[in-house]
């Protein structure tokens, strides 16, 4: 009996020094009004206190049950077609006649291609183009279109194109010949206009700690509170109406020499080219960093002022399904964890681009707001060696014990 408590008694010190304190910090995720999936959008403070590959990151929910997530990234610029519909003017679809659809091209802005929504339909039709300023006088564009193909195997309509000589007609008729035959049903006019997107980023400013400037070289110190990820640095400066000078961005690093003592250094990023003809953007692979150091080269010019420093990334979320019924909770820190393998990365392409935005709430300290004695007592590294220690030796006992009386 006696032995069975004190191995319930080493089994439990052992499980709490093994299992107790994993995860270093949480964010609690706002309440949700609908059932769906969210996107969290993640601030440089939490991306500096997780791994690079999130390995490190859990969502749980009020039950402590782990929630599958996705990871979505901004992209720095995407090409995006959109449809620009042009205004129906007129319509009239006549059996066995000439059906006509006017449009109306407002700016005049010189096209050489429409596209038109069209109802699925299997028939071959002859058309012509013409384009007008007035309404009264027609000049043909381009005859004896060929319409064919026109239908879709996923929907009940299909885009179709026309291509033509450059024109800038205020208005556009297409004529349709419908003789013979029942007119085809043309929902709506436009073109595709192609556009360049940047993909949205997250800004922050830069405590300037201090400016050291020498005969050759001016030297930027920036700290911040806590570690931060960033993606670019944007300088404003001050001094000259025209510069060009190279400019060194380091971050401070932690290392240990061959006898296990740490010290600190400053890495190298990248060196880069400020121009007073420039915004002065220095953009390098994303990086965590609590302290910086930026080295300008004057050479034999006078130093230029910093008046501010800008840091920013671009948008990084999680994207995760969540209840109303519910609470839920980020965890990060625990460095022994792998990256999670969750069947919901085989559907990511399922879920919408557009889904609900949220954030996350404040990045708190899992040792800080646990019990205050609980804290003390595992917080000590010596402390907790010597539990290991008794734990340990009671186990090598408790081992020797049973060996001997199987023994006899």
């Amino acid at each position: 009996m006696m032995k069975s408590k004190i191995v319930g008694v080493v089994v439990l010190l052992w499980s709490t020094l093994a299992f107790g304190q994993e995860f270093k910090f949480t964010a609690d995720l706002p309440v949700v009004a609908d059932s769906g999936y969210y996107r969290v959008l993640l601030s440089p403070e939490l991306l500096g206190r997780t791994a690079n590959d999130w390995s490190d990151l859990r969502v749980f929910d009020n039950e402590g049950e782990e929630q599958a997530y996705i990871k979505r990234n901004e992209s720095k610029a995407s090409t995006r077609s959109l449809f620009k519909e042009y205004e129906i003017t007129d319509k009239a679809y006549k059996q066995d006649a000439i059906s006509h659809l006017i449009f109306s091209n407002p700016t005049k802005e010189p096209i050489d291609n429409i596209s038109f929504l069209v109802k699925n339909t299997d028939v071959k039709k002859r058309a012509r183009l013409s384009g007008s300023d007035d309404l009264e006088n027609w000049y043909v564009i381009k005859d004896n279109y060929l319409l064919h193909a026109m239908q879709s195997e996923e929907k009940t309509s299909e885009m179709k194109m026309l291509n033509f000589p450059l024109s800038d007609y205020g208005y556009f008729k297409l004529e349709i010949n419908d003789n013979w035959k029942l007119p085809i049903n043309i929902l709506k006019v436009g073109y595709y206009d192609t556009q360049q997107v940047k993909g949205l980023s997250t800004r922050f400013n830069c405590p300037i700690i201090s400016q050291r400037d020498s005969l050759k070289q001016s030297t930027i110190h920036i700290k911040f509170p806590e570690p931060r990820y960033l993606e670019e640095l944007q300088l404003v400066l001050s001094g000259e109406e025209f510069y060009l000078r190279q400019a060194h961005v380091l971050v401070k690093r932690e290392g240990v020499d061959r006898k296990k003592n740490k010290y600190e250094y400053f890495h190298s990023i990248g060196l880069f080219e400020l121009n007073s003809n420039s915004e002065n953007k220095m953009a390098f692979r994303g990086t965590v960093a609590q302290e910086l150091q930026i080295q300008i080269d004057n050479r034999d010019n006078h130093p230029l002022k910093v008046e501010s420093v800008s840091a920013s990334y671009l948008n990084k979320y999680l994207v995760v399904e969540l209840l109303p019924s519910m609470t839920y909770s980020m965890k990060l820190g625990d460095k022994s964890l792998v990256k999670p393998d969750y069947d919901l990365k085989a559907f990511a392409s399922q879920i919408p681009a557009n889904i609900p935005l949220i954030s996350h709430g404040v990045i708190e300290n899992i040792a800080s707001i646990e019990d205050p004695v609980q804290k003390g007592f595992w917080n000590n590294k010596y402390l907790v060696w010597f539990v290991i220690a008794v734990v340990g030796f009671a186990l090598i006992y408790i081992s020797l014990k049973m060996v001997k009386e199987i023994g006899k």
